[in-house]
């Protein structure tokens, strides 16, 4: 790659005249020590190739290769010239601005197959390789010192890297299956559910109200799984917040991809009744809300919870944990998630307002990998023995680590950093080799990922995380897919809970 990059400092006062000649030795010092630091053998290191002065501007252009880039150099540069400029004439930098920068022959891994587009420059492709001309008025000297240069770089690429693997987020491997088992059913449970008025749509898109029967199968689930995994292993219930202010994405890295996937959570730039009072008038006299003018008074401020864990971080955020708290084993049952569904909704399968289970323990990279192999166990228990339904296992490769060659093995004594899915048959989308199955739950060891960005330190040694997630939507999907409404063909114990527990519900009848 080529660097050309123009910048001017704003001096805090003018240079003398009779001082300017000076100035060119401490360009040419400038070359030849803070621009060659780290820059290896047979590799070109930066240079001020042109420099101008004007009244209190100093205008100069850098060329660099590989090695230190033209705006890490640019940075050494102001550095440099307040500590020189403070000693020679009393001065420093009061100001820097990029006035243009060019970035050639940025390799990529191929020729793009449609065109792409980055923020903050034009690109041009050919060959393989991109050209960078960024467009140095929205390119503050802020993003350059914060890293925005290389991860630009970096979004071209992986951008082009991306169109190969286009449509396809993840790949899975089956690592363990149970088998083929009985089932009792053949239709979509959600339409019978529907019909005996067990849950009933609302006015939103894929969102349900769950009548009091359903109720009643979600608490028999919820008390079998915390007789069989919870307790077991010491998880206790926490409640986690189900709005996420933009810090939390920012922090957990989903603010780079979560906009197509959120609800947008929206607050009254002005709440006082007078700003509103044409809005409630308009509602008064036509019955209708204006949509219109509500938009224009309105400042985001973040989004409904999306996965659910994020913000359990903030519990923890900036925090020393001492090493006789660890590990920590809690668990949500709280409340809804939400994710608008661009793909379409389906029954109950596939709804935008899901209720979440959130399994999350926190360790040492011992103690995370450990729990991580015990709950994908129990969990396997729980859908295997206790539900006994019919399911794969499957490790979870996402498109950027498969691109790079990390298959993601998994072996049966130690569960590394990734996902396993638990895949589950649905008989009434078809047979089991051609129909898509169900991904019900999951269980995921993140390493150090959240406690690098939320600030959580241990005691001692490094400090990792891990989750599982799943919906009760799902687990009933799945069960009642292959066992039907029949409770003579559910397992012993869940027949028995839910026909003790339903006879005390009033059935709802409707006219």
């Amino acid at each position: 790659m080529k660097f050309l990059l123009e910048a001017e400092f704003t001096l805090s006062a003018e240079i003398p005249r009779e001082k300017l000649k000076d100035f060119e030795s401490i360009i040419e010092e400038a070359n030849k020590t803070i621009f060659t630091k780290g820059v290896g053998k047979g590799v070109k290191a930066p240079k001020v190739i042109d420099y101008k002065i004007f009244n209190e501007h100093l205008h100069v252009t850098i060329e660099s290769g590989e090695g230190v880039r033209a705006h890490v150099a640019l940075l050494r540069l102001r550095k440099f010239l307040n500590e020189v400029l403070g000693k020679t004439f009393r001065m420093g930098v009061r100001k820097l601005v990029i006035k243009k920068y060019q970035i050639t022959e940025i390799p990529l891994p191929f020729e793009p197959i449609a065109d792409i587009m980055v923020p903050f420059a034009n690109i041009n492709i050919k060959n393989a390789k991109a050209d960078l001309s960024l467009r140095s008025e929205e390119l503050s000297i802020d993003y350059i010192e914060k890293g925005a240069v290389d991860r630009l770089i970096k979004l071209v690429q992986q951008k082009v890297e991306r169109q190969r693997y286009a449509g396809k987020d993840e790949y899975k491997r089956e690592i363990w299956f149970t088998g083929e088992k009985e089932t009792y059913y053949d239709k979509d449970p959600a339409v019978e559910l529907e019909n005996w008025g067990w849950i009933r749509r609302t006015h939103a898109k894929a969102q349900f109200v769950y009548g009091p029967q359903f109720a009643v199968l979600v608490n028999v689930l919820k008390e079998l799984f915390i007789e069989t995994i919870y307790n077991p292993l010491g998880f206790v219930e926490m409640i986690f917040p189900k709005f996420e202010p933009w810090d939390v994405p920012k922090r957990s890295g989903h603010a780079e991809s979560i906009y197509p996937d959120a609800y947008f959570v929206m607050t009254p730039k002005n709440a006082t009744p007078e700003a509103w009072e044409d809005v409630m008038d308009h509602f008064k006299v036509t019955r209708e809300i204006d949509i219109k003018t509500i938009e224009t008074r309105l400042e985001s401020i973040g989004i409904l919870s999306f996965a659910q864990c994020p913000p359990f971080w903030q519990y923890l955020e900036g925090k020393t944990l001492a090493l006789e708290s660890l590990p920590l084993k809690v668990y949500d049952w709280s409340g809804p998630t939400y994710r608008y569904e661009k793909g379409g909704t389906a029954g109950l399968a596939r709804v935008e307002e899901f209720h979440r289970i959130e399994t999350l323990w926190v360790g040492t990279p011992v103690q995370v990998k450990e729990l991580g192999l015990a709950v994908r166990k129990k969990f396997t228990e729980f859908f295997a023995k206790v539900l006994d339904l019919e399911f794969k296992l499957m490790w979870v490769t996402p498109w950027w680590m498969a691109q790079q060659g990390e298959i993601g093995i998994i072996e049966e004594e130690e569960l590394v950093v990734g996902t396993v899915d638990y895949d589950f048959y649905l008989p009434f989308r078809g047979d089991r080799e051609t129909s898509e199955w169900l991904e019900v739950q999951n269980c995921s060891i993140i390493g150090e990922k959240y406690p690098k960005a939320f600030t959580v330190k241990p005691q001692k040694g490094e400090l990792w995380s891990g989750c599982a997630g799943g919906s009760f939507q799902r687990f009933i999907v799945a069960f009642l897919s292959q066992k039907g409404f029949d409770t003579k063909n559910w397992p012993n114990k869940v027949a028995e809970k839910f026909n003790e527990k339903i006879k005390k519900i009033k059935e709802i009848k409707f006219l």
